[in-house]
């Protein structure tokens, strides 16, 4: 049994800020300017942001280009960290397949166990299987 667990290696953070506001919120906010003809400031006055915002996103939508700079930098995962995922993801499936067996094991002599006083009960005469013995007789 592995009792042993190696240690886990640090996640690296994605660089810069996280934004403020999703992509589809911004979006919106964008069309209501260029769509609807909404000022800068009668937009940031109504969603609550600055009117440099709402030009930033106006410039970003017209662009089509709606994602921050760091949704476009690659998040990448050292290769430490995606083997030490992909084991600990292994060691569970492993744990539950064990347990699964297990319990089919146990299923599988309840049933056997069940069938078995069935069996042995059939052969007393009671209110239920009366009717099995009544047909034999004249």
């Amino acid at each position: 049994m592995d009792i042993y667990r190696k240690k886990r290696p640090k996640e690296k953070l994605p660089p810069g800020r996280q934004p403020k506001w999703t992509p589809e919120f911004m979006e919106m906010v964008a069309k209501k300017v260029v769509e609807d003809g909404m000022t800068y400031r009668q937009a940031a006055k109504t969603f609550n942001v600055s009117a440099g915002s709402v030009s930033k996103w106006k410039q970003m939508y017209l662009a089509n280009d709606m994602e921050y700079k760091s949704d476009k930098m690659v998040k990448t995962v050292s290769k430490d960290h995606q083997v030490y995922r992909l084991e600990e993801q292994v060691k569970d499936l492993k744990t539950e397949i064990g347990e699964l067996y297990l319990e089919n094991q146990m299923l599988k002599k309840a049933l056997l166990t069940s069938q078995n006083t069935r069996k042995l009960n059939s052969s007393v005469i009671t209110s239920e299987n009366l009717d099995q013995f009544q047909e034999g007789v004249k």
